[in-house]
């Protein structure tokens, strides 16, 4: 899939707000059994179109399974899948659970990986400023879950746009309660003060930001959650809703490729598209399409 600029300055927002924090280092977790399964909704306030999945978090010493399950889907966009992290063989699988289809890679450590990655040059910033400001506030409250303690915090970011800024004034306030789980995806607990927001601006000169953290209390796994965020045009509120947790003991099976699973077609840079097998016309037709967006590209 092709990466539109915007997209490309999305991602470059969130290093900006990563920059003055240490990546986490690959570790191999020992969890006891977990199960925690979630229902996740989202939608415009005013609107009865309701997005809706199901999600599961399985646990169980060095490996991880995450299930996603479309419950109420927009624009018929379904989803069933699952991924598999193995820490102790540094081994991950991404499943269509739907179309048995699977892709495999190897868990890397992120602040390795970045010293291999060859430098990206950065869109320059040259238009109006906006103001990020995010203030993460530990209430001090407790919940206990089996033998996790949930904490209660409290997110407020604000957009700030100045006078001929792109980027639209919003504000996003998040209430939820979360777990720590140390080794989650095979990586150290993420550490205070880093975040992610997502930005997606089209058009030049782009938006300069500067960002302001006033408090920093850290998340962790969300166990329940509601996220409302406001801007002149619309409100958006998302929710988790807590299902389930069991701390009983889990089958090994779930944390393995399963049988009768094809692999999925490979794409470039090491990418792969899970939504077809990697078949000899799969890989023609792929590679044939490739080559016409070349040739266009060539006289375009």
């Amino acid at each position: 899939m092709a990466t539109s600029p915007a997209h490309c300055f999305s991602i470059f927002s969130v290093l900006i707000l990563a920059s003055s924090v240490a990546l986490p280092n690959l570790v191999v977790p020992n969890f006891p059994d977990l199960a925690i399964k979630t229902r996740h909704t989202s939608g415009d306030q005013k609107s009865a179109d309701q997005f809706s999945e199901a999600r599961a978090l399985y646990l169980k010493g060095s490996r991880q399974r995450t299930e996603t399950t479309t419950e109420k889907p927009l624009r018929g966009d379904e989803i069933n899948s699952a991924s598999i992290w193995q820490c102790d063989e540094k081994r991950s699988f991404f499943l269509n659970q739907r179309e048995k289809i699977y892709y495999s890679s190897v868990i890397e450590n992120r602040s390795e990986q970045l010293k291999k990655t060859p430098p990206v040059s950065v869109p320059q910033m040259s238009g109006a400023q906006v103001t990020i400001t995010i203030d993460s506030v530990d209430t001090g409250e407790r919940r206990q879950f089996g033998h996790y303690t949930a904490r209660h915090v409290r997110i407020k970011t604000a957009f700030e746009p100045g006078p001929g800024a792109s980027m639209p004034a919003s504000v996003e306030e998040t209430d939820g309660w979360y777990i720590d789980l140390p080794g989650f995806r095979c990586e150290e607990q993420p550490y205070p003060g880093f975040a992610f927001v997502s930005v997606s601006i089209s058009g030049t000169p782009r938006d300069r930001l500067q960002v302001k953290w006033l408090g920093k209390a850290p998340r962790g796994y969300p166990i329940e959650e509601t996220s409302v965020k406001t801007s002149s045009t619309d409100t958006t509120v998302s929710k988790i809703k807590l299902l389930e947790i069991s701390e009983g003991p889990l089958s090994p099976s779930l944390f393995e490729l399963p049988q009768g699973y094809r692999h999925a077609l490979q794409t470039g840079y090491g990418g792969a598209d899970l939504t077809k097998p990697d078949t000899m016309f799969n890989r023609a037709n792929y590679y044939w399409i490739m080559l016409r967006l070349w040739l266009r590209s060539l006289f375009t």
